[in-house]
């Protein structure tokens, strides 16, 4: 099945709304952008366990904001203007699929080391900003997706060092009501 090109957040999308509408599009990745180079810094710089997640947190926090935006813009506009124009059928499958793959939270097996996964998501995160500027909102949906599941490898390599490292060391050293109490609310994030 060919991909119908989809234009929604172009000039067209929302009239006198839509130059806005990018703006903070990029604004917003902009952030990203800087967020990812931070957690590369950090990880780095062997800054605490718990700083990386709440920042990775973060990340995945902004990203569906972004996706949030662009799918709205999408549904109001490539699909309702498919369905009218009468490719309900191609219309709809494609949203569904994009719909599944922003919803799956099953990962993969992680293959690299933290450096080369941030590095990965910041060619990733550029490779958003080029397709908002293409107008490709399918492909940046999609995109994002790829960038929180590897987030999420990020965040699992971190969080099982931290368990492995810095919990159990605390733990011993007799301080649990607070490392649990700080585990919990990391989780509580993450989740």
């Amino acid at each position: 099945m060919e991909k119908l090109k989809r234009t929604c957040i172009s000039d067209e999308c929302m009239s006198k709304e839509c130059p806005a509408f990018k703006r903070k599009l990029e604004a917003r990745i902009n952030r990203i952008e800087g967020q990812i180079r931070g957690i590369g810094k950090m990880l780095g710089n062997k800054v605490g366990c718990d700083d990386v997640l709440n920042q990775i947190s973060s990340v995945k926090s902004a990203l569906n904001g972004v996706s949030k935006l662009i799918l709205e813009s999408h549904i109001r506009n490539c699909v309702v203007n498919d369905i009218k124009a009468g490719a309900e059928d191609e219309i709809i499958s494609e949203l569904v699929q994009t719909l599944n793959k922003m919803i799956d939270k099953t990962s993969k097996k992680i293959k690299e080391d933290l450096p080369e996964m941030i590095k990965k998501i910041e060619i990733q995160v550029g490779k958003i900003k080029e397709l908002v500027e293409e107008e490709h909102c399918n492909e940046v949906l999609n995109e994002i997706s790829l960038v929180k599941g590897e987030l999420d490898g990020v965040s699992k390599l971190v969080l099982e060092s931290h368990i492995k490292n810095c919990i159990v060391r605390d733990i011993k050293s007799g301080n649990e009501d607070r490392v649990i109490t700080e585990l919990l609310y990391t989780l509580n994030k993450m989740i």
